[in-house]
């Protein structure tokens, strides 16, 4: 259309929802006049396309082909710039050829573009298999949503939208893996969405209602319930309302989708905390444990999200985390261990010793239906045997963020940025009003970064990292310990084998293992790589704290697996077989009973490695700014010499 500034649309498809639209195009379709500015919020005018019917070959997509008795009801839009042209096309797809017709709306006949049927291509492609993940993801959408209207109607009798949102809410999981199970499959059955879904009774907490130790801790776990599904509602309506900024953002498919939008959502909640807090109570005043089911309480919380979620709030936030990025080379990712217990939730996990009296270990997790709430922030009980069992058990509350499946054993990293990583966890922590206790940060491992698996690092390294985070701190008798290395959190005993009568110790420091993104499928020759999993190298030292600045950290680890490839540390078989390694293990121990200050060769010793990795992290040349890597590794030595501060504070004290 040379010479030509701008065109108006006519749209009859999937175009039409709102918020396809705005992913597409990135502008908002309004119905009122006087929310209209012409510029970033179009006016929808009814209109009719005549000469043309709409038809769907394979019951899915809708074109429109010439029918001279048709006439195509739509909506006219516009004006919209030229460039929006090139978006319109490549969400088209070749099915469609564009063409400009006149279409009449109440006022006057006008003359817009219409992108109708290519007839020619479906002729040849019928019965094709669709790749534009978007429309797919649009259809499927209203596939999944019909059948959870079914099961509302079924189980709960109503037509309120809260009851239909309730109950998708509590189908979480199973919507999420049909989903990823449509895109890894190539598609998925109609009657596989309705029975997944209409088979699965709503999760209820009537087996728990008579038992007096449910009902004394009933209304923290309820409260719980509120809080995460206004995260999920919030969450959602980011994750649709602002697709196009999201889309725009080039974030890779091996990144896990929910990343920006879980945390602009976290920190809208995090912001208003007192009004949070005042629902809740609104929530458990006005429903009742024993005579109120838990499907009401989700209803609730849906219905509340509406008075939290504000769209211009959520735009300053999708605006101050993309305006802060600071995006790497290297996939990160995070798991957050809670416990108001500490460890001794898993150490006695019969509570005879020490009983959390808010959540008693997180017993009735699954009664609260709280495994089907949490999954967007990969929520699981973790019990350091079995993380996929469907047994109640006590554990550490687990937040695995990334995680795609928990049954599954399927996760993505978060991100690539340090800094997103500190504020997703920070806010992640702040979000859960349950004790924090640890954190485990992940690297997934380029090819030529694969490492030995029982490569050590240097012992100055280790010691600098324990004392970054490694929760250093003075104890009642004023004497500074490394608590991550002098308790049982992170350091075991396994059990004789055979004639072997002595235990052998391992450490959880590091460990390197492969995560999957996707199922294998079993009639596929061809095994890729992310059905294999990639190598990840899991930090498990680290205690999740208010007090510490991970991102610097994440750096350090970063530039460390980089420039040292250190492997897994440590194992039992380790121990026994390496002597340099039961070494290196005896000395941290003692070390983190009495830690001694850092020397600056020490620290030194422990930066050089932290740069070096950091200037080749992008195929061998640095994929941050060489101004925030200094920024980095100079935070890193301020808060080492913090640590030998707190030693001198230690030994002035003792002498007065």
């Amino acid at each position: 259309m040379p010479g030509r500034k701008s065109f108006n649309l006519f749209i009859y498809g999937t175009l039409r929802h709102p918020w396809v639209f705005r992913a597409v195009l990135g502008k908002r379709l309004v119905t009122d006049d006087s929310s209209a500015d012409g510029d970033q919020s179009l006016l929808a005018r009814e209109a009719v396309l005549t000469g043309y019917k709409k038809i769907s070959p394979d019951n899915t997509y809708l074109y429109a082909v010439p029918d001279p008795h048709g006439r195509i009801l739509g909506y006219l839009v516009g004006p919209l710039p030229m460039e929006a042209l090139e978006a319109l096309r490549q969400y088209e797809g070749k099915n469609y050829r564009r063409a400009r017709l006149r279409v009449q709306t109440a006022a006057e006949s006008q003359e817009a573009v219409v992108f109708v049927a290519n007839l020619k291509q479906l002729q040849h492609s019928f019965g094709y298999q669709f790749h534009d993940t978007f429309k797919q993801e649009v259809l499927l959408d209203q596939k999944i949503q019909a059948a959870v209207l079914e099961v509302e109607k079924q189980q709960l009798h109503t037509a309120e939208e809260t009851a239909r949102l309730a109950v998708g809410e509590l189908h979480g999981p199973t919507i999420r893996d049909l989903v990823r199970r449509h895109f890894e499959a190539g598609g998925i059955s109609d009657y596989a969405i309705r029975h997944s879904l209409l088979d699965q009774p709503l999760p209820d907490f009537s087996r728990i209602v008579r038992i007096p130790e449910a009902e004394a801790i009933a209304p923290n776990y309820l409260a719980m319930v509120v809080r995460q599904v206004i995260f999920n509602q919030l969450e959602e309506r980011i994750g649709r309302e602002f697709r196009y900024e999201l889309d725009h953002m080039d974030l890779a498919a091996t990144y896990y989708d929910r990343t920006m939008s879980s945390l602009a959502a976290l920190r809208m909640l995090n912001s208003v905390g007192e009004t949070v807090e005042k629902l809740v109570e609104r929530c458990l005043a006005e429903l009742s444990f024993a005579d109120d089911h838990l499907v009401d309480y989700v209803r609730w919380a849906v219905a509340a999200a509406d008075t939290i979620y504000d769209s211009g709030t959520a735009k300053q936030h999708m605006t101050f985390i993309a305006n802060h990025m600071a995006r790497g080379y290297v996939p990160l990712g995070a798991e957050l261990e809670f416990s108001n217990i500490g460890h001794s939730v898993i150490a006695d996990p019969q509570s005879k010793a020490l009983c959390d009296p808010k959540y008693d270990g997180f017993i009735y997790f699954r009664d609260f239906g709280l495994h089907m709430l949490t999954w967007k922030l990969g929520g699981h009980i973790d019990d350091h045997h079995d993380k996929a069992t469907g047994r109640d058990r006590r554990g550490f509350f687990e937040a695995a963020l990334g995680n795609v499946s928990i049954d599954a054993d399927l996760s993505k990293p978060i991100t690539d940025d340090p800094w997103l990583l500190n504020q997703f966890v920070h806010e992640t922590r702040r979000f859960f009003q349950i004790a924090p206790h640890s954190l485990h940060l992940s690297l997934q491992i380029r090819s030529q970064h694969r490492p030995a698996r029982h490569r050590l690092l240097p012992i100055q390294v280790f010691k600098c990292l324990f004392a970054l985070a490694g929760d250093p701190a003075a104890g009642p008798d004023g004497k500074v310990r490394i608590n991550r290395l002098v308790s049982d959190e992170i350091i075991g005993k396994d059990l004789p084998c055979g004639r072997d009568p002595e235990t052998r110790p391992h450490m959880l420091f590091s460990e390197i293992s492969r995560r999957r993104s996707s199922e294998s499928d079993g009639s596929i020759g061809v095994v890729t790589p992310e059905k294999q999993g990639r190598y990840i190298q899991q930090f498990k030292f680290l205690r999740l704290s208010e007090q510490i600045n991970y991102e610097p950290i994440a750096m350090a680890l970063k530039g460390i697996q980089i420039s040292l490839h250190p492997g897994s540390f440590l194992t039992a078989a380790q121990y026994q077989s390496n002597r340099r390694h039961r070494q290196v293990f005896e000395e941290l121990v003692a070390w983190g009973n009495s830690p001694t200050a850092l020397s600056d060769g020490e620290i030194g010793s422990f930066l050089a490695p932290v740069h070096d990795g950091l200037m080749k992290e992008r195929r061998g040349k640095p994929a941050h700014r060489r101004a925030y890597i200094a920024w980095s590794t100079d935070l890193l030595r301020t808060m080492l010499k913090k640590f030998n501060d707190l030693l001198t504070q230690q030994r002035r004290a003792q002498t007065t």
